[in-house]
């Protein structure tokens, strides 16, 4: 296919967006704008290829494998997890469960101290062959997976520590459970990320800019609740998630290269901030007008961890999570331990049209003009694999 007759794809650099946009003539200067309607961990479940074990469970599960681990038998453990919730259990015995760890000999909460655990879980990880991602330029070959979708080798370790919890069983475009709920709230509470694409002539080859902005408002939902299109945002003048990326479009494609790290500012109970090393972004537009794809990249798996065992309901073994980022971390080691303090991983994102303001009412980007030639001309053009796997297997039992 040519991509100069649908529009065009990005992938390339260390920064790299792969965009499909529409061509519908010249359109001198013409400025895209999009607000982000959807963020979350890439997920890829084919369980049976991914945990064939299927041991790690859920919420009782992990608290019966708990109980044990503090000394219980596994009887008695079994009495306790059978009513079925946190009253349940007695509250000498919660008290124990949380002060795991241990401390210059005394115990502690196990959530400020993970690492003095002893024996922490070894939960299940993936050993499936495919995840989304981007080659990072990792260097360990065997631990690659193959994206669905390009067929390349790629890094997401971040993946495989979590892509075998309950929690992140969920098909796209269903968030992981506890992204699900942060993002919710999110929604509502926290100022949105708009992104925005400039050519003389989207459609021909030529030097373009993509720009990453907040907003100072949140999401505007429509009358069903949804995220509204073609709603007016305006730009945050502080600029902490100012992101300007320099480009090219060459033969259909665009290429972006940047050395610097790709960071967005947000706030809890979803992710605080966005932060990527090596940052790779790779979007299509899909027949509607949205645009759909992935973010890829190096974060501090620490701060991943402490996003993900600090909200409610998980359900999940949050200490072996912990155990498993930091075991499966890829990248920058700290140079007194050689713990990797990074991890690969990536991100699943939506954006839909949007217009762009400064707060003197200065419109900076639109959506495209004409939203139904986008999508007639788009539904020539294959969308992202809507695969992601079946309904997950029950837990095994003995």
């Amino acid at each position: 296919m040519d991509f100069r007759t649908t529009g065009f794809r990005v992938r390339a650099g260390l920064l790299a967006a792969a965009v499909v946009l529409p061509a519908s003539g010249a359109m001198a200067a013409q400025t895209y704008g999009y607000v982000v309607s959807s963020l979350s961990t890439a997920t890829w479940n084919d369980y049976n290829a991914n945990c064939p074990q299927n041991i790690n469970g859920h919420g009782l599960d992990v608290r019966r494998r708990d109980l044990i681990a503090i000394g219980l038998t596994p009887a008695e453990a079994d009495k306790i997890v059978k009513g079925g919730d946190e009253e349940s259990v007695p509250k000498d015995i919660a008290g124990r469960l949380i002060m795991r760890a241990m401390v210059n000999g005394k115990p502690a909460s196990y959530y400020s101290a993970p690492e003095a655990v002893p024996n922490p879980p070894m939960i299940e990880t993936v050993v499936g062959p495919q995840a989304f991602g981007f080659d990072l330029g990792g260097k360990a070959t065997d631990s690659k997976f193959t994206d669905p979708d390009t067929g390349a080798k790629v890094d997401n370790q971040l993946w495989r520590a979590v892509g075998c919890s309950e929690n992140f069983r969920f098909i796209p475009p269903s968030l992981p459970f506890t992204e699900e709920i942060s993002w919710a709230v999110t929604i509502d509470t926290a100022p949105a990320w708009m992104l925005s694409i400039t050519g003389e002539d989207l459609a021909k080859d030529g030097p373009v800019t993509v720009t990453f902005e907040r907003a100072t408002q949140h999401l505007e939902r429509d009358a069903n609740g949804n995220i509204m299109t073609h709603a007016t945002y305006m730009i945050d003048p502080k600029g902490r998630s100012h992101n300007v990326l320099k480009g090219e479009i060459k033969n259909g494609f665009l290429t972006i290269a940047t050395t610097d790290k790709f960071y967005l500012q947000s706030e809890m109970p979803f992710f605080p901030e966005i932060e990527l090393n090596k940052a790779q972004l790779r979007f299509q537009v899909m027949p509607d007008g949205k645009l759909f794809g992935y973010w890829g990249g190096y974060t501090d798996w620490k701060r991943y961890a402490y996003m993900l065992t600090s909200r409610p309901g998980s359900g999940a073994d949050v200490l072996g999570l912990y155990h498993a980022l930091k075991r499966f971390a890829d990248a920058a080691p700290d140079p007194k331990t050689g713990q990797n303090t990074q991890i690969s991983m990536t991100f699943r994102m939506e954006a839909v049209p949007a217009f762009h303001m400064t707060l003197d009412s200065k419109v900076m980007a639109s959506p495209a003009a004409d939203a139904s030639a986008v999508s007639a001309m788009m539904r020539k053009t294959p969308e992202a694999r809507p695969k992601g796997g079946e309904e997950p297997p029950r837990l095994k039992t003995n």
